[in-house]
C-alpha cells in the first residue's frame, strides 16, 4: 500500500432535467430515471419521478437549530433532532421533496445511468445487496437494498458550483458549508415475514424487478443522516444512522425509527476491541440487528455503521474516501477483512481522520485504465462521486447525451476508446458494450 495520505493537504416534463444556470451546450439533458428502462407497463410518463436539480447558487435558508445542541453530551437528542428537520414538510408528501412547503431539499445528478440507477418510481438507486444473516441471525436469504438520499439547500450550493454545466462537472475545491445536511431512505426487499423487526414498516413500490413484473414491494429500514459540523474537530462531519423496529409502540411507523449511534470521528488510534470515544452506539440494539456469528458488530471494531452497510468498514471512514477518481487500493471499502496482525495497518491506511475538503488517497488512476492522476477530494460526498463516474462511464459507453459528438467529453473523464465498426469498441471480452442493456454497468463493475 503506498502511503498516499501523504498527499492529503492537496487542494488544502417526465424526468427531464436541462441546465439550471446557463449552460455551455443546450444538447445536455439529463435525465432523472433509467431511461433505458423506460416506463413501466401500466404507467404514465407523468407518474415517473422527477429529480430537483435547480440547485441554488446561494441561499438564505438559516443554519439547522440542532447545531446548537452537544453531540458529545447527548448524542440521541442530537441525531433525533437531525431525523426530525429532516422529516419536516417530507413524510405529508411522500418525500416528493419539490413539493416540500418547510424547506428546499434536493437529489444528486447523475444517479440515473446502469440498471442501478435511478429507477421510474421514486428515483431509487441499487446498493449493496446485504448478506445472509446480515440482517437477522438465522435468515440465511441475501436482500436487496434500494435508497435515495437528499440534501438541504446548504449543501445544495456545493452542487451548484460542481454541476453549473450538469455535462462537465467542476470539482476543484469542494468544500460543503457549515450546517449541509444529508439524508438517505434506505429501503430493502425483505418482508416482515423474513425479518419480523420489519412489520408495519413503511412502504414504497419501486420499478426494480425484470418483465412482466417489474414492479416490487420495499419496506424502509435504515436512514442515514450527515451534517457539517464544525464542532466535529477530527473530520468536520457527524454521522448516524436510524433502524425500523416494528415493536416500537404506536400507530405511526415514521415514529418507529430507532437511533443506531452517531460517530465524527475514526478513533484512529483505537484498534478492537479498544474503547471507542468518537463513535457512540445504542446498546440496547445487541442481539436484534447485530451481535452473533454472522454479524458480530456494526462496523469494524465497535464504529459506528447501518445494518445495510459492510462490518468492515464505518459510516465515518467510507464516506471520507470519496474522491475523484476513487482510490484504486481502496475502493470506499477494504478489499478483505483485517487479521489482529494487521489492525495498526488498517487504522493507519484506512481509519484516518480525513477533515472536511481533505483527500483520502492523492494520486489514483481511472477505473479500467493505468492512467495516474491527481484525484479530488468531494467532502464526504458518495453521491458526487457516483455521479461523475456513472457520468463518465456514459461518455466511455457513448450514450446520450454524449452519442453524437454534440456534448464534448468532461475534462474529468477518461478520453473514451477509438470509434470501430461503426460503434464504440469492445471494453470486455464479451459483446460490444454497444450492443449490452447493461452498458454502464459494466463499465463499473471493476470499481465496485
Amino acid at each position: 500500500m503506498k502511503l498516499r495520505f501523504l498527499f492529503a493537504l492537496f487542494s488544502a416534463s417526465a424526468g427531464l432535467f436541462i441546465s439550471f444556470q446557463q449552460v455551455a451546450n443546450a444538447a445536455c439533458v439529463v435525465p432523472s430515471y433509467n431511461q433505458k428502462r423506460g416506463i413501466p407497463p401500466g404507467f404514465t410518463e407523468a407518474q415517473g419521478f422527477k429529480g430537483r436539480f435547480d440547485f441554488p447558487a446561494s441561499t438564505s435558508e438559516p443554519l439547522p437549530p440542532f447545531l446548537s445542541i452537544d453531540f458529545t453530551q447527548d448524542w440521541r437528542a442530537y441525531v433525533q433532532a437531525v431525523l426530525d428537520y429532516s422529516f419536516e414538510g417530507n413524510i405529508a408528501v411522500d418525500f416528493d421533496v419539490a413539493d416540500n412547503n418547510v424547506r428546499n431539499w434536493y437529489h444528486a445528478l447523475w444517479m440515473h445511468p446502469g440498471n442501478s440507477g435511478r429507477e421510474f418510481l421514486h428515483g431509487l438507486t441499487k446498493e449493496r445487496a446485504t448478506d445472509p444473516e446480515q440482517l437477522a441471525e438465522g435468515v440465511t436469504k441475501s436482500f436487496d437494498t434500494w435508497a435515495v438520499g437528499f440534501y438541504n439547500a446548504l449543501g445544495a450550493t456545493t452542487f451548484a458550483k460542481v454541476w453549473n454545466d450538469p455535462c462537465s462537472p467542476k470539482i476543484d475545491d469542494i468544500y460543503f458549508p457549515i450546517g449541509t445536511t444529508t439524508f438517505k431512505l434506505l429501503f430493502t426487499t425483505a418482508t416482515a415475514t423474513d425479518i419480523p423487526y420489519l412489520a408495519g414498516a413503511p412502504e414504497w413500490e419501486g420499478d426494480i424487478g425484470r418483465a412482466p413484473n417489474r414492479i416490487g414491494k420495499l419496506h424502509l429500514y435504515q436512514i442515514d443522516i450527515a451534517v457539517r459540523d464544525p464542532r466535529s474537530l477530527q473530520t468536520g462531519w457527524v454521522f448516524g444512522t436510524f433502524v425500523y423496529q416494528g415493536s416500537v409502540p404506536g400507530t405511526d411507523p415514521w415514529k418507529k425509527l430507532v437511533p443506531v449511534g452517531l460517530s465524527w470521528g475514526n478513533d484512529r488510534f483505537v484498534p478492537p476491541p479498544g474503547q471507542l470515544r468518537q463513535n457512540v452506539l445504542n446498546e440496547t440494539l445487541e442481539g436484534k440487528i447485530y451481535g452473533w456469528a454472522g454479524r458480530k458488530e456494526l462496523g469494524w471494531g465497535g464504529r459506528v455503521n447501518g445494518p445495510a452497510d459492510n462490518q468492515i468498514s464505518s459510516c465515518v471512514s467510507c464516506h471520507g474516501s470519496a474522491q475523484y477518481p476513487r482510490s484504486d487500493d481502496f475502493g470506499n471499502l477494504p478489499r478483505q477483512p483485517a487479521t489482529p496482525v494487521d489492525y495498526q495497518r488498517r487504522l493507519l491506511e484506512y481509519f484516518r481522520d480525513i477533515f472536511a475538503g481533505g483527500v483520502f488517497d492523492g494520486e489514483s488512476r481511472y477505473f479500467g485504465t493505468q492512467t495516474a492522476v491527481l484525484a479530488r477530494p468531494l467532502d464526504y460526498s458518495l453521491q458526487l462521486q457516483v455521479g461523475i463516474e456513472r457520468m463518465c462511464a456514459t461518455v466511455t459507453a457513448r450514450e446520450a447525451p454524449f452519442n453524437d459528438g454534440t456534448v464534448p467529453v468532461p475534462p474529468v473523464c477518461p478520453t473514451p476508446p477509438a470509434v470501430v465498426a461503426g460503434g464504440p469498441e469492445s471494453l470486455s471480452t464479451g459483446p460490444a458494450l454497444a450492443d449490452r442493456d447493461d452498458t454502464i454497468d459494466a463499465l463499473l463493475e471493476p470499481i465496485r
